[in-house]
């Protein structure tokens, strides 16, 4: 199929397509007008703090627009439920000791259901939770499943899968192959932490899964879209709790500090009070917790500035490297 620039640009940034998978779980009790309105405040707060328009360079030639789609239904996620539920906590080696090197300790695993990419050997599987390569991108992305990776399930109350996020765990690269590293089955939609926040409550957002996991572990509520690109239908859900206060945990990059003010700006537009932290030493709330056992109390609150974006701005930005590198 040919794609739109709308389309290959969300493939190249989710591995996935809209129509593949987006629009196939967006939730029934959205009210369409309401979701537009939200848009337009978050397109919005966007205009306030424009990057500087840096263009994305790949080779066009490597990209496939006649690719055919990834096509994946609720009911898709749903089937893999009860056998995710046996994989958790099952790990390869390889697997373990990158998340016992991180200070993730199988206590945390398991509250989170987390298990080992190497547990899953059905082809269709792995292609189901976004941890192949889109067809578009086979030519110059591996999907580099033998490496192994770890697997964060995302379950509703009724334990049916939703969502998953993989983090692959072996070489970054081999030779000149160039390695997907970071990938969800459904982006743009379903929110981790969600679950446990209640209407009227105070919580965190953070950028990655493991951040949030941090949050819950230093006994405070958080959520996360395990990226950096918050949607509006994500969003929407957020409002629907009518938070009193939301806490950011800012990444000490151009990134976090560019997303964490866009957000704080948003929610103010709803009468929302917001702060903006973050750690002087550290990078993230998982680096502050896991790896250096620090709690809360050490932060600072800032108020994020152009200037502030502009002094972190990473002028070495490269679009592969990215693709290669997010975190969750």
């Amino acid at each position: 199929m040919n794609w739109t620039i709308e389309e290959l640009g969300f493939i190249l940034y989710n591995n996935r397509s809209v129509k593949g998978v987006v629009r196939n779980f967006i939730p029934n009790d959205i009210n369409p007008f309401k979701l537009t309105k939200i848009e337009q405040r978050l397109k919005e707060s966007k205009s306030k703090f424009q990057s500087d328009d840096r263009m994305v360079e790949i080779n066009i030639s490597e990209v496939s627009y006649k690719s055919n789609d990834v096509i994946v239904y609720r009911d898709d996620l749903k089937e893999l439920s009860d056998g995710f539920y046996l994989n958790i906590g099952k790990f390869s080696q390889k697997e373990i000791h990158f998340l016992l090197d991180r200070g993730i300790d199988q206590e945390v695993m398991w509250k989170w259901k987390i298990f080992g990419l190497s547990q899953i050997t059905d082809k269709r599987h792995l292609e189901i939770i976004g941890a192949t390569v889109h067809p578009t991108m086979m030519g110059f992305l591996d999907d580099a499943i033998e490496s192994g990776g770890i697997v964060i399930p995302l379950f509703d109350a009724d334990k049916n899968l939703i969502n998953c996020a993989v983090r692959k765990v072996g070489l970054e690269s081999n030779g000149s192959t160039r390695t997907l590293k970071y990938t969800l089955a459904c982006p743009d939609v379903p929110v981790w932490g969600l679950e446990q926040i209640e209407q009227g409550d105070e919580f965190w957002i953070t950028e990655g899964i493991f951040d949030t996991m941090a949050i819950y572990e230093l006994g405070e509520k958080s959520v996360s879209c395990s990226s950096a690109m918050w949607s509006g239908i994500q969003l929407y859900q957020l409002l629907e709790k009518k938070p009193k206060m939301i806490k950011f945990f800012s990444d000490n990059d151009e990134v976090g500090l560019r997303t964490s003010a866009i957000l704080s700006d948003f929610f103010n537009q709803y009468d929302i009070e917001t702060k903006i932290f973050i750690s002087e030493k550290y990078k993230d709330a998982s680096e502050l917790y896991f790896f250096k056992k620090m709690d809360l109390s050490t932060l600072k609150e800032i108020e994020v500035t152009h200037n502030m974006i502009n002094m972190n701005k990473d002028n070495s930005f490269n679009f592969i490297e990215h693709l290669k590198n997010r975190k969750f």
